[in-house]
């Protein structure tokens, strides 16, 4: 199998972790929403954490045997690094659907907090963008998703301050109050994640890393 070959497993087997991250958070976010909750999205951590380790390991061995110059390394080593972020994406997005199951099992409570169903769709439309800039390779999309982690951040603080509220208020126990902060959190996260992602794209596609050139 030649070099060229070997990018392009790496780069399917991104792409295929990516669309399966995608739809544990799709299931995730479904789930905490509206309690309803697709089997057939079940998320499923152990393929995600297999794909990271076979594309690390294939990134590894075209550097152990290969001579890799330029664009073909940025490649291979901009991929080692995303897939750690597509890695954690998955390990949030499990972690949402599990504080959820706490949630639910709250009798009475308020289930979804005000202002979490807009970080969802700007969260899950970030994940979903990181991959079509994979595919795509296009760094004006990846720009944009960078832009986008700072209205979560802010929307972010907005949540937590109706948390806060909300509890002070005596609407919501110290158990949802807890349970709710960590579902914003989570969220965060993963802008946080699918940033990176972006960000390694750039690198990929131009040499430069948070406006540094690296190689």
């Amino acid at each position: 199998m030649n070099l060229d070959n070997e990018i392009q497993q790496i780069d399917t087997k991104v792409y295929k972790m990516l669309d399966v991250v995608i739809n544990a958070c799709k299931t995730a976010f479904q789930y905490y929403l509206h309690g309803e909750y697709d089997a057939k999205l079940e998320i499923d951590d152990d393929k995600i954490n297999l794909y990271e380790r076979e594309i690390e390991s294939l990134c590894m061995q075209i550097l152990l045997k290969e001579k890799v110059y330029s664009g073909d390394l940025r490649q291979i080593c901009g991929n080692f690094k995303l897939v750690e972020d597509v890695e954690r994406i998955g390990d949030q997005a499990f972690d949402i659907k599990h504080t959820s199951d706490l949630i639910k099992q709250l009798d009475g409570e308020i289930k979804v907090i005000p202002g979490m169903e807009e970080i969802i769709d700007i969260v899950m439309k970030m994940v979903e963008d990181s991959l079509y800039c994979c595919v795509k390779m296009d760094e004006k999309l990846a720009d944009d998703i960078l832009k986008r982690d700072d209205i979560v951040d802010a929307k972010f603080w907005e949540v937590v301050k109706t948390i806060v509220k909300y509890n002070e208020e005596k609407k919501i126990t110290a158990y949802n109050t807890v349970y709710q902060t960590m579902i914003v959190k989570y969220l965060e996260r993963i802008a946080d994640h699918a940033t990176n992602i972006a960000e390694w794209l750039v690198y990929i596609i131009s040499g430069f890393h948070k406006d540094q050139v690296v190689i």
